[in-house]
């Protein structure tokens, strides 16, 4: 079930939004939302299952991956 929401954004981020492709600007946010909320889940899962003492070449090597994947995320 979706639920009407009413909200207020800065002006350049309204016209960014426009530019992206879709049919409303409900449609795109939500798209939008949607990737930040897998994004979240699977950093939180990331987080508990990586409970171990990690070295540091570990951890950048990680940090890198991180990027890597939330930067494809965002583009379609």
């Amino acid at each position: 079930m979706k639920s009407k929401i009413s909200l207020t954004m800065d002006r350049s981020l309204l016209e960014f939004l426009d530019s992206l492709p879709g049919e409303s600007r409900s449609e795109k946010i939500e798209s939008a939302v949607r990737k930040l909320k897998k994004m979240v889940e699977e950093k939180e899962l990331r987080v508990q299952l990586g409970g171990y003492r990690e070295d540091e070449a570990e951890r950048v090597e990680r940090e890198l991956w991180e990027s890597t994947i939330a930067e494809a995320m965002w583009t379609e």
